[in-house]
């Protein structure tokens, strides 16, 4: 099923794009969706024959990588199941493993499209990548918001997830490739900085853009997570770049909490 047509316009030599959804009942929540892209600086709903999306480009970005960026946005959209919320909690207003899980799942399933996009993922720096997940998660839920650059314990972390009693339900920090020991000291920052006594469910989202030989790569990032001094046990591997390991809170080492180690390959 075709859920949206998109094609490229250009009026005094300035380019946008023409959004039209084949049904408009979720107008305004794409609306919004799209209007968080950082490769968008405005998205108008405008009345022609029919009731369109109108899309900008933001400074610095050609009309090529807007279009790419809004795609990958609409496909995982409308390929999300539509019920909320779709993370499940508990009694004790905690998130359980199988929410936990459903994240996880979502970032990896989207996070893939960013591997395909040519023009976008070489220009991404850490902030970038964040904010390419940031429009999609919070999308996908009325009950829980997501945001960037959130200040937790003593830090601000890239992506954080609370249900609407302000709980923390995950927190993920990303990081570009820079090497065995940078991974390390990313360990170090995401439990020392930002995960407190009472958070238990993490991510740390790794991307690659200098390595050619990427499983080499997996491989060493692997071996580097059980040498970290909170390292406890390796759980499973989720998926060929995805891999679920326990470790010790760095305040209370009989507090137990699970990392998820997602890495995307953006060379």
């Amino acid at each position: 099923m075709v859920n949206y047509t998109i094609e490229q316009r250009s009026v005094y030599d300035k380019n946008y794009l023409k959004v039209k959804l084949r049904n408009n009942d979720k107008l305004e929540t794409i609306q919004k969706l799209l209007n968080e892209l950082q490769s968008i600086k405005k998205v108008n709903i405008t009345e022609n024959n029919r009731i369109d999306l109108t899309l900008y480009p933001a400074e610095f970005y050609e009309i090529e990588e807007t279009e790419e960026e809004v795609i990958s946005q609409l496909d995982c959209f409308f390929e999300s199941r539509p019920f909320d919320p779709i993370f499940i909690i508990d009694k004790l207003s905690e998130m359980s493993e199988k929410s936990y899980r459903q994240i996880v799942l979502e970032m990896n399933t989207f996070g893939r499209n960013i591997e395909k996009l040519n023009s976008l993922k070489s220009k991404f720096d850490e902030e970038g990548y964040r904010d390419y997940f940031l429009p999609h998660l919070n999308s996908i839920s009325t009950s829980h918001t997501t945001t960037g650059e959130t200040f937790n314990k003593i830090g601000k972390t890239d992506i954080l997830i609370q249900n609407n009693d302000g709980e923390n339900v995950f927190i993920g920090e990303c990081k570009i490739w820079h090497g065995e020991s940078e991974l390390l000291k990313a360990i170090d920052q995401l439990f020392m900085r930002y995960v407190t006594w009472r958070d238990e469910y993490t991510a740390l989202i790794i991307f690659n853009k200098d390595i050619k030989a990427f499983s080499k790569l997996i491989e060493t990032a692997k071996k580097a997570m059980i040498k970290h001094k909170n390292f406890d046990s390796y759980v499973k591997d989720s998926s060929k770049t995805s891999i679920s390991y326990i470790f010790k809170n760095a305040d209370d080492s009989s507090k137990k909490i699970i990392l998820e180690l997602i890495l995307f390959d953006c060379y």
